[in-house]
C-alpha cells in the first residue's frame, strides 16, 4: 500500500456557516493510504461525501448536485502533520455562465 496526498476542490455543497445556509466551494488536503491512486481517489472522495462538516442542512437540496474534483494527486512516502480543514469559499450563481 501507498500514502497519496490529495488536494480536493469541492462545489455546489450547502452548509451552515454562521446560522446560516450557504452554498460553497471548499479546498482541503487528504492524506490516503491505498493501492493505487484511483483507488485512493474513490476512497477520499467517499469520506468527504460522509464528513459530518459537508452533511447538508434540513431541506431540499435536490436542485445541486456537490462535486468533489482532485486538482493533484501524488503519492508520498508519508503523511504529514497538516490541519485536515476546510477552506470555504462562496459560490457564485454567475459561475458557468461566462462567454468563450
Amino acid at each position: 500500500m501507498a500514502w497519496f496526498r490529495l488536494f480536493a476542490c469541492g462545489e455546489d455543497f450547502p452548509v451552515i456557516i454562521d446560522n446560516h445556509v450557504e452554498i460553497v466551494g471548499f479546498y482541503t488536503t487528504r492524506y490516503i493510504e491505498a493501492p493505487t491512486q484511483g483507488e485512493a481517489e474513490a476512497l477520499c472522495s467517499e469520506l468527504l461525501f460522509e464528513d459530518e462538516d459537508l452533511q447538508p442542512p434540513p431541506g431540499d437540496w435536490s436542485d445541486l448536485q456537490p462535486r468533489i474534483v482532485f486538482e493533484e494527486v501524488e503519492q508520498v512516502a508519508e503523511p504529514i502533520d497538516i490541519d485536515d480543514n476546510f477552506s470555504f469559499f462562496p459560490m457564485d450563481e454567475e459561475d458557468g455562465e461566462e462567454d468563450y
